[in-house]
């Protein structure tokens, strides 16, 4: 910029409001700021951004932290997120806890340490036999850190502005019809998760059972990882198939569904999540807005960035 304003003899005050795109403003006349561009152009300018980020204190960069991104709706929510930021001039900085706890802890800690303007966090949680979330991490620093918005699940103890989707009515409309029709063997698959919205989905199901008098029947996976053999344990255990398989996740339900083939069975499958226009699966999908939640998610915290910090739970 100093390059800029010495080479048109200009002060630097007028070069960096027409970079900034305040010269109409300003009421900086237009042939100077055509000299400006046209010279920033030629030579090749880069903004600062740090200096930048230092003047107006703003880095206008959203940082996300995700468990993991081999789910397609962390994906989703990416693009749904996208679509809202890039509009808006921020970019977007995203990594992964990979289901580590310490890892977030020190995620966010990078992050805010990098000036973020702003958190999407989609909080790693334990299984139910593993101690429960430690939001004290998150209590000390909500009121000195940007704003953080909770997407998918909400953090026990704290009270954060949140995107959620109506994980137990959408069960128990996906459920409903299936055990009036007649299904009495509704198996459900899930991870045993302390996640807000797995626990959604099973309630969800308990109600469901309760209701028309059928028995839970809940199988609890307790590792995230794709190769484990658990689920082909199970399957090989059964004497015959259930009526019905609910299955509360949808790169679960993939991987039953590819057991099931090999067993010859046609099991059918309601899972949460949508499979792909060109899949051969036949199983029953509960849809789930997650560009949707990914756009109000950061819709929110643009609004508790410009407006103040404020809490509202937005349900998709």
């Amino acid at each position: 910029m100093k390059q800029i304003a010495e080479h048109l003899g200009i002060s630097r005050t007028t070069v960096s409001l027409v970079l900034k795109g305040a010269g109409d403003q300003y009421r900086i006349s237009p042939s100077t700021q055509q000299r400006i561009l046209s010279y920033a152009r030629s030579s090749g300018y880069r903004p600062n951004y740090f200096a930048s980020a230092l003047n107006s204190r703003h880095s206008k960069v959203i940082a996300a932290i995700f468990p993991d991104v081999f789910e397609s709706f962390m994906g989703r929510i990416v693009k749904g997120m996208e679509s809202v930021l890039y509009e808006q001039g921020y970019s977007l900085m995203l990594s992964t806890s990979r289901f580590d706890p310490e890892r977030e802890r020190s995620l966010i800690d990078s992050m805010l340490y990098r000036g973020c303007d702003g958190l999407v966090l989609i909080p790693t949680m334990p299984y139910s036999h593993e101690p429960p979330y430690d939001s004290s991490y998150i209590r000390d620093i909500v009121s000195e850190a940007p704003p953080i918005v909770l997407v998918d699940r909400t953090i026990p103890d704290i009270t954060l502005p949140c995107v959620l989707q109506l994980d137990y009515r959408r069960t128990a409309e996906a459920l409903t019809p299936a055990a009036e029709s007649g299904c009495r063997n509704i198996v459900c698959i899930s991870f045993d998760l302390q996640a807000s919205s797995i626990r959604d989905r099973l309630r969800g199901y308990s109600d469901v059972m309760k209701y028309y008098g059928l028995q839970e029947q809940v199988f609890f996976l307790t590792s995230q990882d794709p190769t484990s053999g658990d689920l082909t344990e199970y399957l090989d255990s059964l004497e015959t198939m259930p009526d019905l398989f609910f299955v509360t996740t949808s790169g679960l339900a993939d991987k039953l569904s590819f057991l099931l083939k090999q067993r010859c069975s046609t099991a059918p499958i309601i899972r949460f999540g949508s499979s792909a226009p060109w899949s051969m699966d036949t199983m029953t999908d509960i849809p789930q807005p997650h560009e949707a939640m990914g756009a109000e998610a950061a819709r929110l915290l643009l609004s508790c960035i410009n407006d103040g910090w404020r809490y509202e739970k937005v349900l998709c």
